[in-house]
């Protein structure tokens, strides 16, 4: 199969990793945003205005930091081993990122997530039907459902920012999870 794989939230924890940095670039504070659930991904619509100021400040300096998700890396490779094809597509481009490839290349080396293809394209869809994708696995609701209707299967990884949305997607909430589900749809 051809599996693509978003990063944000889905291979790492973004969602907690970012606070700190949006707390400080927004002058906020942290317990407040942990309260009230907000983090880069769901920033209130009074900061959206700010957002891209925002990713370029940090983006750059702090993503290859950011903390991958218990067993992604060994769960990405069992599925390579399994004779998967990896295709990480993300939403990073030249609007948030200085060289969102370069960026990028260097978080997954870091947290040993191999891969057959790296795309960085705000039209995951588009990506999906080029790259030929049996299934993506995602945490954005707006991704899957976008993936869905092209006919590709979904998995929604449950994150923060998506916790309490209702969806027909199946969600998972960790990557063994995930190799289980991708092992019984062989």
């Amino acid at each position: 199969m051809n599996i693509a794989i978003d990063i944000d939230d889905t291979l790492t924890e973004s969602f907690e990793y970012f606070q700190p940095y949006v707390a400080e670039y927004f002058n906020a504070d942290i317990d407040e945003l942990r309260r009230k659930n907000i983090s880069y991904s769901n920033l209130p619509d009074e900061w959206k205005a700010h957002e891209i100021d925002f990713c370029k400040t940090y983006y750059d300096r702090i993503v290859e930091d950011t903390p991958f998700k218990t067993n992604a890396a060994p769960s990405i490779k069992k599925l390579k081993e399994m004779g998967h094809r990896i295709i990480i597509i993300t939403r990073r481009t030249t609007a948030f990122y200085t060289d969102p490839y370069k960026t990028t290349a260097a978080e997954l080396k870091k947290g040993n997530i191999i891969y057959d293809k790296l795309i960085c394209t705000l039209d995951k869809g588009k990506a999906c039907t080029e790259e030929k994708i049996d299934i993506l696995i995602d945490d954005l609701p707006s991704n899957c459902d976008a993936a869905s209707k092209l006919g590709i299967k979904t998995v929604m990884f449950t994150s923060n920012a998506n916790a309490d949305t209702k969806t027909n997607h199946i969600r998972v909430s960790d990557w063994k999870s995930v190799v289980d589900l991708i092992n019984t749809k062989q």
